[in-house]
């Protein structure tokens, strides 16, 4: 990934590609080696009739077999990449994105308030939207609110003490510090929401046997799983629908790894919000529905915890970075399980899941890596 800000002097174009020659650096390849390519054309160039990352083949000056566009992020993009090449179209796709340039000027980003029918119209926004879902669980576990704001504070803390993290130095925090600070929508606070940052990462996905002449041991997706209820940010979400969204998508995502929740060592977890922390716990089997402010506080999710949870700082703290901050949860999962987060590594880490999008979303998706030269190579 580049270096993570507030506000970036590139633009969306310029990080994507930063990004994807570290990632080709990172593994010891060349543009060249890659054959197949998942990343959303943010111009200049293109056709306005169908952006896509077609036009990265004429950029990186290389013949690409595949092309990913559905959804060129993060997990979903991970999973067309290894099913592209399990189906033989390709053998080495680089994902990559970001943004950069696009925000200031304005209280809101703009990517947050599409032009759509219960949206525009009416003044919405992301936060808002999982805010209807926050509020409806407040209802039923007024307790929660406490829990969700001690979420918070760990993920904050982590991050204040990350260097490479954009609220570095900011902290620490407690759950008062939370509920305190200034309400942006009911029952959210400034600090119980995600940064907007600018930014990119990519990622470099392979098979086995490519993977494991390259410049590091290879991590393996042992699982994952996927939940689409309908096109976000358009209707607004239903507590009773979404709450347990990823809860399918998990199931089969550790029937598939052969583990359980209580095999994971790491869990970097889509922190859009603090409740959609809690309720993901809830969701993908952590812990029982109504539990995940609780269970949180009583398994410790900070570094010193037993499931340490957004160990670079999340979105709320180290960075957001619109389309591709779901690809930032897949990178620092694998820098857990190759050991190379310093002060934030997380001892003997061999299974980690990320994760992203989320209720009010109204869909979600899950990934389980683990180390190639243990669990993950005996599965």
């Amino acid at each position: 990934m580049t270096p993570q800000q507030k506000r970036s002097d590139k633009n969306s174009l310029q990080v994507a590609l930063d990004a994807a020659k570290l990632a080709l650096a990172d593994a010891g390849l060349r543009p060249t080696d890659i054959d197949g390519i998942a990343a959303r054309w943010p111009g200049p160039g293109g056709t306005l009739l169908a952006p896509g990352s077609a036009d990265w083949s004429g950029l990186l000056g290389v013949p690409i077999s595949w092309i990913g566009d559905s959804y060129p992020q993060g997990v979903p993009a991970l999973l067309d990449a290894a099913g592209a090449i399990l189906a033989g179209q390709c053998e080495t796709v680089l994902i990559t994105g970001g943004q950069a340039g696009v925000l200031g000027g304005g209280r809101v980003a703009a990517y947050t308030q599409p032009g759509n029918e219960f949206v525009e119209p009416f003044g919405a926004y992301t936060a808002a939207h999982f805010a209807l879902v926050a509020q409806r669980h407040l209802a039923r576990y007024p307790d929660a609110r406490q829990g969700a704001a001690a979420i918070a504070a760990s993920i904050r803390n982590i991050g204040s003490s990350n260097p490479d993290a954009i609220m570095y130095g900011r902290g620490p925090y407690t759950a008062e510090d939370i509920l305190s600070a200034p309400p942006v929508v009911d029952p959210f606070t400034l600090l119980d929401l995600c940064l907007a940052s600018e930014g990119g990462a990519a990622i470099v996905v392979t098979t086995l046997e490519r993977a494991r002449d390259l410049r590091h041991p290879p991590v393996i997706v042992l699982g994952a799983g996927m939940e689409w209820m309908r096109q976000q940010y358009v209707d607004p979400a239903r507590y009773e629908e979404v709450w347990s969204i990823g809860s399918s998508a998990a199931a089969r995502a550790f029937g598939q790894a052969g583990v359980g929740p209580l095999d994971v060592d790491v869990a970097e977890l889509y922190d859009v919000n603090s409740f959609e922390v809690a309720r993901q716990f809830e969701a993908l089997g952590f812990c029982e529905p109504g539990e995940g402010a609780d269970f949180a506080q009583a398994v410790g999710i900070g570094l010193d915890g037993k499931l340490p949870t957004c160990t670079d700082g999340g979105l709320m703290s180290f960075s957001h970075i619109g389309w591709g901050a779901p690809t930032l949860k897949v990178v620092q999962a694998v820098r857990q399980l190759r050991g190379e987060c310093g002060d934030h590594q997380v001892p003997g880490a061999e299974v980690a899941i990320a994760s992203g999008a989320g209720s009010g979303a109204q869909y979600y998706n899950l990934v389980l890596l683990g180390r190639g030269d243990g669990l993950g190579q005996l599965r």
